[in-house]
């Protein structure tokens, strides 16, 4: 028989009760680990999106590294420097050379010499001896030394020591310009110490051998053949004064290279070498004679520490340019030294004739004076 269970109370009162906690304790784990789920997977979008975008951000970086290096490699390639004109002064170095040339040829007649004494002597004709002697003691007088004043002082050949003791008679006047004994060195002369090395290159390659004839002497074929021996000699004197000349004329400030100059000092390297190393006679007309301004040249691109600072910040192409500049100069430098050694083998020339002349004139006379009597040797 059939039974029908229509409540039961344990089961109302104590299972459902439990089965509804355990129902609702499983919907809040299932909770629990959906939000968990959910958490888990929007944090990794949020690392996926954040390592997209680092590695954006370095493809950028990159790029942006990759285009500053071509921009500094183009700039380095093709961008002058500002002071392009004032890195060297090779521009101006041919028109400094001619002015020097042209400057010599003046000096040998007394142009650009302001002593009248000193110009005189150059400008006039050969006297003899013993007035180029005269002429030699008063040019003197204004070139005397501590010594001679103590001597003979007051007089008229040495009134008292002279600002530039022994210029017309020590070698110091052409090397180093004239001046009291202890000087620094110039390269650029003032007009005084031009004086004073022109007067030494009169005392030591012009002095006097004989008298120029006068109109009705030379007429005469003794006086013919004086001037014809006295001509040969002023054409070996000429060769003997030319290098001293050189000296002088290379050491004359010249207009030339002001422009050049007031470029080159816009360097703040070559600034700064030229006022530790100009002589007082350019900074005080802005002019430099050939010798200093190839001094300069050479100088600051070497004895200057400044110049070591500059070359330390160049790169690339202009590295190049410089040390093209440099190989430059060297070369012109070198041209120089070739020209000197051309008028040198000139001059050696012209002694080895003295010498041969000495040999062989005194027997090429004799036989000349045996062919004309006759003589027949045996």
């Amino acid at each position: 028989m059939a039974v029908d269970v229509v409540s039961s109370q344990p089961v109302e009162q104590q299972v459902m009760p439990a089965l509804r906690k355990i129902q609702d304790t499983l919907g809040e784990i299932l909770s629990a680990e959906t939000e968990t789920g959910t958490a888990v997977v929007q944090s990794g979008e949020k690392i996926t999106t954040a390592i997209t975008e680092t590695a954006r951000m370095q493809r950028e970086a990159d790029n942006f590294n990759r285009q500053a290096d071509r921009l500094e490699k183009a700039r380095e390639a093709y961008t002058l420097p500002d002071s392009i004109c004032s890195e060297s002064a090779s521009g101006t170095a041919v028109q400094v050379s001619r002015a020097t040339r042209a400057a010599a040829s003046r000096l040998t007649s007394g142009g650009g010499v302001s002593s009248p004494a000193v110009r005189d002597t150059l400008a006039s004709l050969p006297v003899s001896p013993r007035q180029g002697s005269y002429r030699s003691a008063a040019i003197h007088a204004a070139y005397c030394t501590a010594e001679e004043a103590r001597a003979y002082g007051g007089t008229g050949l040495c009134s008292g020591v002279s600002p530039l003791p022994g210029g017309d008679t020590e070698i110091r006047s052409l090397l180093d310009g004239a001046g009291p004994p202890g000087k620094v060195p110039d390269l650029t002369f003032t007009p005084q110490q031009t004086d004073a090395a022109m007067a030494y290159l009169s005392n030591t390659a012009r002095y006097n051998a004989g008298r120029s004839p006068g109109k009705g002497e030379i007429q005469t074929a003794t006086g013919q053949a004086y001037q014809g021996l006295l001509t040969q000699y002023k054409a070996i004197q000429s060769a003997a004064a030319q290098p001293q000349l050189d000296m002088v004329a290379a050491s004359q400030p010249l207009a030339a290279t002001r422009e050049a100059l007031s470029e080159a000092r816009q360097t703040p390297s070559a600034e700064t070498y030229y006022q530790q190393t100009a002589s007082a006679q350019v900074k005080q007309t802005g002019e430099m004679s050939e010798r200093e301004f190839d001094a300069f040249e050479v100088g600051r691109r070497y004895a200057n520490t400044a110049w070591v600072t500059d070359l330390q910040a160049m790169s690339g192409d202009n590295l190049l340019r410089e040390l093209a500049r440099q190989q430059s100069l060297g070369n012109w430098l070198a041209l120089g030294i070739k020209n000197e050694l051309r008028q040198a083998n000139i001059l050696a020339g012209q002694q080895l004739a003295l010498a041969a002349r000495a040999d062989y004139a005194p027997q090429l006379q004799a036989l000349s004076a045996q062919m004309s009597a006759g003589v027949t040797s045996p």
